[in-house]
């Protein structure tokens, strides 16, 4: 074992040394509904992430997710809380002046627990996601990025409990769905 930890840290070290930029950074975000002055759904997500880029084309990041929702119907009161963690691949191809188009290739693992009326219900989730953005570099420290939907995904989802069966989810172009905007700090 103690082999295998020193592989890695030697790995880590040669990774961090031949890289040219790293960057840490990530979103935030925020949403709430009301209906006649009622709130029936309030929604928080943060993503940090942490990336390394070997070239002006490539790189790799991790990214991690947590996410808390309550919907409000009448006296029932539902609370999703979820975790993920996605590392990716980054390849970046577009340089236009300060604005870089970049795809990334991630693998997603989610975990969710839904709390309603005393009752709990756990779900896994994982999936394979090919996601495009921009980044606009602020300056040599600082930039603004966007991520727009997937071009491609592969998801399966399924509940934590005996004899339960996974839905698998396969989707192509859906650019608009959740898209995020977040920042970067270049060093």
């Amino acid at each position: 074992m103690k082999k295998i930890m020193m592989t890695i840290a030697a790995a880590m070290v040669a990774v961090t040394m031949n890289a040219q930029d790293m960057y840490v950074g990530g979103s935030l975000g925020f949403s709430t509904t009301t209906h006649d002055g009622n709130t029936l759904d309030t929604e928080f997500t943060f993503s940090p992430e942490f990336g390394i880029s070997f070239s002006e084309h490539a790189g790799v990041g991790l990214e991690f997710g947590y996410g808390r929702d309550e919907d409000k119907s009448g006296s029932t009161k539902v609370v999703t809380n979820a975790l993920s963690v996605a590392p990716y691949f980054r390849w970046t191809p577009f340089h236009i002046g300060p604005v870089n188009l970049f795809a990334d290739a991630k693998f997603r693992y989610g975990f969710a627990k839904v709390e309603s009326d005393g009752h709990d219900a756990k779900t896994n989730t994982w999936g394979l996601y090919l996601q495009p953005g921009v980044a606009y570099n602020l300056n040599d420290k600082f930039s603004l990025v966007a991520k727009f939907g997937d071009i491609l995904s592969y998801k399966s989802s399924k509940p934590d409990y005996s004899g339960a069966k996974s839905t698998n989810t396969f989707s192509a172009l859906k650019l608009t769905n959740n898209i995020s905007f977040g920042f970067y700090y270049n060093f």
